[in-house]
């Protein structure tokens, strides 16, 4: 194998015996090289390796290129399925760019074929087209991190590797790939900095800007591991209330003045995603009006994205969701907002897949089939198995807790109220009402990231399998 795959791969710990890979393979250099490689790696780990294939419906040698990563699949014996998705209308619906909706399909489809990991191609060029691209969009030293080489059940075994290596390593084993026009394109943001920008940095300036800006990834991967853990020291030292679930946080605003003004837009930061369902409109220019505020003497209010009222009183910050109407009686945070964020599970039959986003945070994927005894259930932190037979359909659901929400405990049948169960689990208060759930009426199936219901577990009479993958969106500016 090549040197760079095998260490990342060693380094982040990216696949383990028995894990149920799917890679992204389009046909170009870079996928064509992950594959190749996964499937030598076979060789020194027993998993299982699956190639998926989308037709985004833009190019007219879309087609070929199928059929050439078909062909490739063939030889190396890898099971092989292609789908198609007409991008350009889908991005148009979903108001995003191609890129996204294709990214979006791709993701999606994948984790409906029940990966427990998700191979992409992304290399150290694309990390050092995504640093630049953060740098220009000012998202600060989150973004500095550019890509990461594993990101929740995401892998990227090239991430240490030049586009410029993967083309000499392909040459030199006689393998062809297929050239992607648009990639010559100008249209794309991101091709400008592809073959323009980084060409005269690397030309007039150092001929290893690509390895040094991906070296900087690197370290800023540590150090925002580092940083995170001293925000929520910080966090946890300064809040005098934190009641999630009804929109609203309380901080010391003595506490906030002290802290060093870096950590302290970085505590801010923490307290506004928490009342988030995503970062995307949330930006430096907002954390830093708020910053701002702590600093001036008297009471202050600023109105905030997502409905988020912030204001300041003598001794502490507010943070909060506020209704469109309220009473200033120093409760005027709490929210409703949890309450309308449900979505309705449509019955599927045997072999049928369904997917969808949740509350602008969360892809669900689901796919029915049928019982092979053969297969191992996954021990999956976002995957999880259910005996189909036991569901009530009319009743499925994705959502946040409500009142009268239980699971059942074990095999004899005994519940536990979904409350009892969080405060057992010493789930954080803050949490618990922004945990996604899978429910049959009020019978919890599946309390995502933690346990399942054992009424719905398989046993040896289940005859048909609904598989659950629930996982957190990528954030804005990773390009995944």
């Amino acid at each position: 194998m090549l040197k760079g795959v095998l260490n990342a791969i060693g380094r982040f710990d990216m696949i383990g015996e028995g894990d149920r890979v799917v890679a992204g393979v389009s046909g170009g250099a870079d996928s064509v090289t992950l594959l190749l490689q996964l499937a030598e790696y076979r060789l020194l780990t027993g998993y299982t390796l699956q190639v998926f294939h989308l037709n985004h419906m833009i190019r007219d040698e879309a087609g070929a290129d199928e059929e050439f990563v078909r062909l490739l699949c063939e030889r190396l014996d890898v099971p092989f399925i292609s789908e198609k998705a007409d991008v350009p209308v889908l991005s148009a619906q979903w108001h995003m760019s191609e890129e996204e909706a294709g990214r979006k399909i791709r993701y999606d489809r994948m984790r409906a074929l029940g990966a427990d990991k998700i191979a992409v191609g992304h290399h150290m060029d694309d990390q050092a087209e995504t640093v630049l691209l953060n740098m220009c969009r000012g998202s600060g030293l989150h973004g500095m991190v550019g890509i990461a080489p594993v990101q929740d059940d995401i892998i990227r075994p090239l991430i240490y590797m030049t586009k410029a290596e993967i083309e000499a390593y392909l040459k030199s084993v006689d393998q062809d790939w297929c050239t992607d026009v648009t990639n010559a394109s100008w249209e794309y943001t991101r091709n400008k900095l592809r073959h323009h920008i980084i060409p005269a940095l690397t030309e007039d300036i150092n001929g290893r800007t690509i390895g040094h800006i991906a070296a900087i990834a690197d370290d800023m991967y540590e150090i925002e591991r580092y940083i995170a853990s001293e925000t929520d020291r910080l966090y946890d030292s300064l809040i005098i209330e934190e009641q999630v679930d009804q929109g609203k946080i309380s901080l010391s605003l003595k506490g906030l003045r002290g802290a060093d003004p870096y950590m302290l837009r970085e505590v801010l930061l923490k307290a506004v995603e928490k009342l988030t369902p995503r970062r995307k409109d949330i930006t430096r220019a907002h954390i830093t009006q708020i910053a701002d505020i702590c600093r001036t003497q008297g009471e202050k209010t600023l109105d905030m994205p997502y409905g988020l009222l912030v204001r300041k009183t003598y001794d502490r910050l507010i943070i909060g969701r506020r209704r469109e109407s309220y009473e200033d009686t120093g409760d005027i945070f709490k929210s409703d907002w949890h309450d309308q964020r449900k979505i309705s599970v449509p019955e599927l039959k045997e072999g049928e897949t369904w997917s969808a986003e949740f509350d602008g945070a969360y892809n669900i994927a689901m796919r029915v089939s049928d019982r092979n005894t053969n297969k191992e259930i996954p021990n999956n932190t976002y995957t999880k198995w259910f005996d189909y037979d036991k569901i009530d359909w009319s009743e499925l659901c994705i959502r946040y807790r409500e009142q009268g929400d239980y699971l059942t405990i074990n095999d004899s049948g005994s519940r536990k109220t979904l409350q009892d169960y969080m405060v057992n689990e010493k789930i954080e208060r803050s949490l618990r009402a922004s945990i996604p759930l899978l429910a049959d009426g009020s019978h919890i199936m599946w309390v995502a990231g933690y346990r399942i219901s054992s009424f719905y577990k398989l046993t040896g009479e289940s005859k048909r399998i609904l598989e659950v993958n629930i996982i957190q969106r990528q954030p804005e500016g990773d390009r995944s």
